[in-house]
This record gives structure tokens, sequence and C-alpha cells, in this order.
């Protein structure tokens, strides 16, 4: 692979580590915001979940069409949280590995430069 092509890739590289990195960043601001804490968290995260659990100890909702959309909610629940955890996973390793990239280009430039 010649440098110009190596250079493309590592810029390439950058740009979707900074597409995480952003992401990463609007998460965490979103979750700092009372309306989210209050709708997400408290809500769906905490109220939402704990009364799917109480539904699927409820002796009025034992039918297995019931339990199916119980069990459906809840891993619904547990999709979503895993989803956000994994903007945050991913945004926390594209900041970590986001400056050996940026140093991989200038060196790859340098070389071209020479």
């Amino acid at each position: 692979m010649n440098n110009e092509s190596q250079i493309h890739q590592v810029e390439i590289t950058i740009e979707e580590a900074k597409k995480h990195i952003n992401k990463m960043n609007a998460l965490i601001r979103l979750s700092r915001n009372k309306d989210y804490k209050e709708i997400f968290l408290d809500g769906f995260f905490t109220q939402h979940a704990i009364h799917q659990v109480l539904l699927k100890a409820d002796p009025g909702q034992q039918s297995p069409e019931q339990q199916a959309d119980i069990l459906r909610e809840i891993d619904a629940i547990g999709s979503l949280r895993m989803h956000l955890h994994a903007v945050i996973a991913q945004g926390r390793q594209m900041e970590g590995s986001l400056p050996e990239h940026e140093q991989a280009k200038e060196e790859l430039l340098a070389e071209d430069a020479a």
C-alpha cells in the first residue's frame, strides 16, 4: 500500500473515531438534561422496568401472550440500555485511540514530504 492510500485510510479512521466521540459526547450531554433523567432514567429504565417485572408475576397476566408481551418489553428496555452503554464504550475507545491515529497520519505525511 502506498503512502497516499495509507494516509487516506488513516484519515477515514480518524473521521470515524471523531463521529463516535461526538456521538458519545452528545449522549453525555443528553444524560445530564433533567428531562432526559425524568423520562428515561427514572421513567423508562426504572419505573417502567419495575412495572414490567411486577406484571410478569401478576396472576392476571399469566397467559402465554401476556407473558410474551411483558418479556418483549423487558428485552426492549435492556436492548436500549445496552445500546446507550455501547455508544459510551465506543466513544471512550475511540477517544483513547484518536491520538495514535493522528500521530500515524503525521508520520505518513512527513514520510511523503521527504
